[in-house]
């Protein structure tokens, strides 16, 4: 894992509020603006957009990590980027979410695992990034918040798509509308993040999850995340045969036969060296 990720282009050197890097397969996303609380403004989500663009084309990624330095997570929009006082809040937020959302819609729809570890506060938007990650790890002392309409404002960078399909429609509601804080054990119990682990153990613990999907079958993941987005549109009999292209084409591949050979040797397949698999529906 990249412990050292540079800024990105549109940020000053010496105070970038995201860094980027890729080390061995991992591309580490960093919001690294302790100071403002890694919140939310035009130019991280225009370093946020830079990054997304180098993930999306590095052939090279197989899993991405999502995390924050300082002592919180992200508490979603700045307060000074906001600035209610002054004309233009609207003009700023449509600007903002013109630019950004594509980004995380693209994210979202790569064939590569997302995980994000969270720490502190994840408030507001910074729900929109931790719902991006298939996996999410949390330290136990974390602290939740959907805070919209306690604002009066309404959901963005995805919260009333991610929600409903993580949570269910009642559950769903009921963060949004009532917008209580929650911690990590009730954030586990509801869905929405994986693992809870002590404060301490949040770094160790991610890079061992990071490192278990870096060497994994990183063919097979990506097809069992297609399957799952499928899934939502999907009767039985289609996603059935969705089901017979992917794994017909994964046993044209290259991944199925190492672990197949690795399992009756008992040994650790080579997933990383046995070579790309087919793409979906066995084409080369």
């Amino acid at each position: 894992m990249d412990r050292n990720p540079t800024p990105c282009a549109g940020a000053a050197a010496s105070a970038p509020p995201i860094r980027f890097g890729c080390e061995a397969g991992v591309a580490t996303i960093t919001l690294d603006n302790p100071a403002a609380r890694n919140a939310i403004d035009r130019r991280s989500s225009d370093c946020l957009v830079e990054a997304i663009d180098r993930i999306a084309g590095d052939p090279s990624v197989r899993v991405v990590l999502i995390r924050a330095s300082g002592p919180m997570f992200c508490p979603g929009a700045s307060m000074s980027f906001l600035a209610p006082d002054e004309p233009g809040m609207a003009q700023r937020v449509d600007a903002l979410l013109a630019h950004l959302n594509p980004a995380l819609a693209r994210l979202r729809s790569l064939d590569v695992v997302i995980v994000a570890a969270v720490h502190g506060a994840v408030a507001g938007g910074g729900l929109g990034y931790l719902n991006l990650a298939d996996l999410v790890v949390a330290a136990r002392s974390t602290k939740f918040s959907l805070a919209y309409s306690r604002i009066g404002a309404t959901p963005d960078l995805g919260a009333t798509w991610h929600l409903p399909r993580l949570l269910g429609e009642r559950r769903a509601l009921e963060l949004l509308l009532l917008s209580d804080g929650f911690d990590a054990q009730h954030a586990q119990a509801l869905g929405l993040v994986n693992f809870v682990v002590p404060d301490e153990e949040l770094e160790a613990e991610t890079a061992r999850l990071v490192e278990r999907l870096r060497v994994g079958a990183a063919g097979a993941f990506a097809a069992i995340k297609r399957l799952v987005r499928q899934s939502h549109g999907n009767e039985l009999a289609a996603q059935l045969d969705a089901e017979r292209r992917e794994i017909v084409a994964a046993a044209r591949g290259l991944e199925f036969g190492e672990g197949v050979r690795a399992f009756g040797e008992r040994r650790a397949p080579d997933f990383v060296g046995a070579g790309p698999s087919l793409a979906p529906g066995g084409q080369s």
